[in-house]
């Protein structure tokens, strides 16, 4: 399973709504939206800027995860190579 591919979709995705949501932002500021509904819109959607930030944290922790996992299978599909060479020998 490819799971730096996910967690590059993940971070894609991610970056799409904080881009809508920027979009949105840009809209409430410029049209000087007022009133009640207006302002709980613009905290929900800070609020989830919020929860995305946390996400990233999560998402780069489990990259960093997957990435030494990675390695450490590298590093041991390397020693099998040299017993296996040694064997040979």
């Amino acid at each position: 399973m490819d799971h730096l591919g996910v967690l590059r979709d993940k971070i894609g995705r991610l970056r799409e709504e904080i881009a809508d949501i920027q979009e949105l932002n840009r809209q409430f500021r410029q049209e000087g939206l007022k009133g009640t509904a207006a302002q709980v819109v613009h905290g929900q959607r800070h609020e989830r800027l919020q929860a995305i930030q946390h996400e990233l944290v999560q998402v780069a922790d489990l990259g960093r995860r997957v990435h030494s996992t990675e390695q450490m299978k590298e590093e041991h599909r390397s020693r099998l190579q040299l017993v296996k060479q040694k064997r040979a020998s």
